[in-house]
């Protein structure tokens, strides 16, 4: 028998997003077992190199050569998207954004290739894109494994959809730091990181910040990322008179020292699959502050134990937690103490052999 081939199908692999970080992660400890044969498609590559390293014994393809929205030209990319999985013998498809079932799921007449739809979001959201609305039932009835994020999302599926494949939760795996991380007591940081968009709500961020850090001049807040509304954000800030205190930092190859000079992390995101932000911050052992959006920071942070929960979308809850955690050194030691816990769930390699354990699954149904 051949060694199976395992394919991540991405929008686009060179992407600074936690979508990509965690696939290549994934993909990364998954090429280290002889067993596999492991590759990226791309519906297109829009920077020279990925963003975060890919093993360089994995392949890459595009389906186009240059940046082209695939739903314009629909048959046209499941066509080529086909040539593609036939070429190279692909064995197991995993898309790693559900909305690209649309594209891999008529493959399965025809090429035999089996389909696993990777849910980045939670079941509740349609972040922009209201194909999934469509996507999300056909997976249900022709994926052969849906994989979420947490369990709340997993339940989600099961109550709405009735799959008939297997749906499983494989959480995003923590990378440990080396060496282990010194919690920065005396730091006066605070760090918050993703892209710039929406659903991050770094608008409402800049809210929290405009009422706590001019109270605290001593203090900086520092975001790391890029994306399509730093110009709107870069003016909100100018305009609550913060600049000096709340800095954009754009894309950041070298997270680590920020993460290890910080005091604690907030999160102020709309919604969540589960985000690796806030298993980077917990790994580093900071402290957080995180809405309670769903889904995802309720499966990492202990409220009151290793950091605090905010109803959603509340700005003056989230600026009261966050002022009260820089006036409160003594809670901000004891949350670090306790970062910790839980932490096997999210370990890597339990997170590996979740994957592994799936993808035998789904190859013991290919007639070989």
């Amino acid at each position: 028998m051949t060694r199976p081939h395992i394919a991540f199908f991405s929008g686009d692999i060179t992407r600074s997003g936690g979508t990509e970080n965690v696939s290549i992660m994934v993909a990364n400890e998954l090429v280290k077992d002889p067993s596999y044969e492991v590759s990226f498609i791309s519906l297109f590559e829009e920077q020279p190199r990925p963003f975060f390293p890919i093993d360089e014994t994995i392949g890459r393809d595009t389906v186009y050569p240059t940046v082209t929205h695939g739903i314009q030209h629909y048959f046209d990319t499941v066509k080529r998207l086909r040539g593609l999985v036939k070429k190279h013998h692909i064995d197991i498809l995993i898309d790693i954004d559900g909305i690209l079932d649309m594209y891999t799921l008529p493959l399965k007449r025809g090429t035999g290739v089996k389909i696993i739809s990777w849910e980045h979001f939670n079941y509740l959201q349609n972040p922009g894109v209201p194909y999934r609305k469509l996507t999300r039932p056909w997976a249900a009835r022709k994926a052969d494994a849906i994989v979420t994020l947490t369990t709340a999302d997993k339940n989600l599926y099961e109550q709405h959809l009735k799959p008939r494949c297997l749906v499983i939760d494989i959480p995003n795996p923590m990378i440990v730091p080396d060496p282990a991380p010194v919690y920065a007591s005396t730091s006066k940081t605070i760090l918050s990181s993703g892209r710039l968009t929406y659903q991050k709500g770094f608008d409402m961020l800049v809210d929290v910040a405009a009422q706590v850090l001019p109270q605290h001049p001593g203090w900086q807040w520092l975001i790391l990322g890029e994306g399509e509304d730093r110009s709107t954000l870069e003016d909100k800030i100018a305009h609550a008179g913060i600049g000096n205190q709340l800095i954009l930092k754009g894309r950041v190859p070298d997270t680590d020292s920020y993460y290890r000079k910080s005091a604690f992390f907030v999160l102020t995101s709309r919604f969540e699959g589960l985000p690796m932000v806030l298993l980077e911050a917990k790994a580093y052992g900071l402290p957080i502050v995180s809405f309670d959006c769903p889904t995802g920071p309720s499966e990492i942070i202990e409220d009151a134990v290793n950091g605090n929960l905010v109803h959603p979308d509340d700005i003056a809850a989230m600026a009261k937690n966050v002022d009260c955690l820089i006036e409160d050194r003594a809670t901000r030691e004891r949350y670090a103490l306790h970062a910790g816990d839980g932490n096997g769930r999210f370990a890597k390699e339990t997170i590996i052999d979740q994957w592994k354990t799936l993808l035998n699954t789904v190859l013991r149904t290919i007639a070989r």
